[in-house]
């Protein structure tokens, strides 16, 4: 449950739902994109305000209104029920923080300050967001693929170990990057 229908909860909506969650928005307007969402089904809005007693439902619970007292309720009303919270921007309400994400595929990084300083994580983001391209997403599904051949031929952790560095020694990251799946594949094969 998200409660605020601003641009923060726009990107705790995305995120949440990158994820697989099924999400509800508490909030009298919505931006544009969380009213898409809405519309296609894909969030549920709940139009109004947090009232008390509306968070008895939830798993787990984002405040990302722009009033102080209305974050505080939510905290306290979450925590009474044993409801994770985090309330954005306030890691004293919190139980919980929400990372950074940086996703590509099924490689994913995360990285979190601990409610310290979002805008450190968020840059932190922004710079591996560079840094780690979608070959990255398309690495882990070619080393899954392998994964069981790897473990056939190298019972031995160790040996398995040394045989995963030499695949990503070998530049078959590189090729993926350059659209090369097939190459990538059979470079990774001879370092098995």
């Amino acid at each position: 449950m998200v409660v605020g229908g601003g641009a923060v909860a726009e990107r705790k909506i995305e995120m949440l739902l990158d994820f697989g969650a099924a999400a509800v928005i508490i909030a009298l307007e919505l931006t544009p994109r969380l009213q898409a969402l809405a519309a296609d089904g894909l969030v549920e809005h709940a139009a109004g305000v947090y009232m008390p007693g509306m968070l008895e439902e939830a798993f787990l619970v984002i405040a990302a209104t722009d009033d102080q007292e209305t974050n505080k309720a939510i905290s306290s009303e979450a925590r009474r029920l044993g409801i994770l919270v985090n309330v954005v921007d306030d890691p004293e309400l919190c139980t919980f923080f929400v990372p950074a994400v940086v996703r590509r595929g099924d490689f994913v990084i995360s990285i979190s300050t601990s409610g310290k300083s979002p805008a450190l994580a968020r840059r932190v983001r922004e710079e591996l967001e560079s840094r780690f391209g979608p070959e990255y997403g398309e690495l882990a599904d070619l080393l899954g693929e392998l994964r069981e051949e790897m473990k056939a031929k190298h019972p031995d952790p160790a040996d398995r170990n040394r045989a995963l560095a030499r695949i990503l020694d070998s530049g078959a990251p590189d090729l993926l990057a350059q659209g090369r799946r097939d190459e990538a594949i059979e470079r990774a094969r001879k370092c098995i």
